[in-house]
């Protein structure tokens, strides 16, 4: 950003924004000139619904052209019990400040599986309305006053080549062309991955049965005052462990390669004592 770095601690789960006197990075000049993987994106053809008291003192349904609290609270809590998400990028908004990617957002949720976000916020109460004509006519007060940051000034990393538009000129028919022409979401078999696995094994590398599963779904250990479900410590370690094990025998090349070699003996010596107290 302007003053600051904003860095994601994966580990942590959340961010910090040191500014440039704690953080120093000097990129050669080739890795500036490279695109960037980080990119705004936003929901196309949809506008805000808010609540209105009629003349006959009944509520009803108004379109608005920002998100109410109770819009953004519900598609947070919808993000956050979701088990995955999933963007699908349609276009490229090329606004004043950054490129804004156009695309539909997709949860997998516990009971419904893989769902269109849209529909989620659809449902009563309703937050959202597809309304591509009224999008499409409120597009520059949707987009206008978009903050500019360094980490979109360049064009993000997609998988397919995007259609550009641009707020001032695209009209309804051509955006209509876009979403029609709008690929579908396809889930990829990861079950044989490495990083991103839907296989889970144990330390030993055998598939967790699903009696152990229903077992340790059961359990429940309290660390510092703060009680866990042990079937998601299991998860979360032998995930760790598999992305261990690919690294391990990797040439060292700075600090961070060769701490994914210590935590790996780590991760062992954890597992084996979370076996032994389970």
């Amino acid at each position: 950003m302007e003053s600051q770095v904003l860095i994601w601690l994966v580990d942590c789960g959340y961010y910090v924004r040191p500014d440039e006197s704690m953080v120093y990075v000097n990129l050669p000049p080739e890795f500036k000139k490279l695109p960037t993987k980080v990119f705004e994106a936003s929901i196309h053809g949809v506008v805000p619904i808010d609540k209105a008291l009629s003349d006959e003192c009944e509520i009803k349904d108004v379109i608005a052209t920002t998100w109410n609290h109770g819009s953004i609270e519900k598609g947070q809590n919808i993000i956050n019990r979701s088990k995955a998400i999933y963007f699908v990028p349609i276009a490229m908004l090329c606004t004043k400040g950054n490129d804004v990617v156009l695309g539909d957002l997709y949860v997998d949720t516990p009971s419904q599986g893989v769902v269109n976000f849209i529909d989620l916020m659809e449902l009563w109460p309703v937050h959202l309305q597809k309304n591509p004509a009224v999008y499409i006519e409120n597009i520059t007060t949707f987009y206008s006053s978009r903050r500019k940051h360094h980490a979109c000034t360049l064009k993000p990393v997609m998988p397919r080549e995007l259609p550009e538009v641009t707020p001032t000129t695209i009209t309804i028919n051509q955006y209509e062309a876009i979403a029609k022409d709008a690929p579908q979401l396809e889930l990829a078999d990861t079950s044989s991955s490495d990083d991103c696995s839907t296989v889970v094994t144990n330390h030993q590398g055998n598939h967790l049965t699903a009696d152990e599963i229903e077992e340790y779904s059961k359990m429940y250990i309290k660390i510092n005052g703060i009680q866990y479900n042990v079937l998601n410590i299991i998860l979360n370690k032998c995930h760790d462990l598999s992305m261990c094990e690919r690294y391990k025998d990797r040439k060292s090349v700075g600090r961070a390669t060769t701490r994914h070699s210590t935590f790996c003996g780590y991760e062992r010596r954890y597992l084996d004592d979370f076996e032994q107290f389970a």
